[in-house]
């Protein structure tokens, strides 16, 4: 199975780097007005990006999903600049090796209709709702400008530790939501 993977506020904390330098950042509003177009085009927004921490677990997750035989795909609206830093910053952080895409916003779901990626994790609620419908799980990493999001592909998840568990197949109890494995693990052993 392909599945695609979103970078900024999806694995990349880039939200907490943001709101340190825009004091006046809400994250109620996705691209918020606050950030200037064309900042992670200058040296400042690419060092940004350098600098953002990585979610935890996220590496263990995508981990999880690569030594189960899926081919981990990064797709990104960063600027094409951010080419090696971006490499540089998955090898450090610990993801797996993957195809890197740099795309437009708005364009991740004809990507995964024509390269037949089944799940993809993302933040982006433009995105998210565009890609519903065009794979079969969309994982939307809960931020207050995607509340909104939903659909019946559509599962939210808190922290990658919750989707560890989910794609698992493992039951989680406590503070999260109790998945069974019938609900996504067992797709996971199938090869699409």
């Amino acid at each position: 199975m392909r599945i695609g993977v979103d970078l900024c506020n999806t694995v990349a904390n880039v939200n907490a780097m943001l709101v340190m330098k825009f004091t006046r950042l809400s994250l109620t509003r996705y691209p918020d007005p606050e950030v200037p177009a064309g900042f992670f085009h200058t040296p400042e927004g690419l060092e940004l990006l350098k600098k953002a921490w990585p979610f935890p677990w996220a590496a263990e997750a995508l981990w999880f999903l690569a030594s189960a035989g899926h081919e981990i795909i990064y797709l990104t609206s960063r600027p094409i600049l951010a080419v090696n830093l971006t490499r540089e910053w998955l090898a450090v952080n610990g993801f797996p090796r993957g195809a890197l895409i740099f795309l437009p916003r708005g364009d991740k779901a004809l990507f995964a209709r024509y390269y037949g990626i089944e799940w993809f994790f993302e933040d982006d609620p433009l995105e998210a709702l565009r890609l519903n419908g065009v794979v079969s799980r969309v994982f939307v990493k809960i931020w207050p400008y995607n509340m909104g999001v939903q659909g019946p592909g559509i599962v939210r998840f808190v922290n990658w530790r919750e989707v560890l568990f989910l794609v698992s197949g493992r039951k989680r109890a406590g503070a999260g939501i109790v998945h069974e494995r019938h609900d996504y693990g067992a797709s996971i052993g199938a090869r699409g």
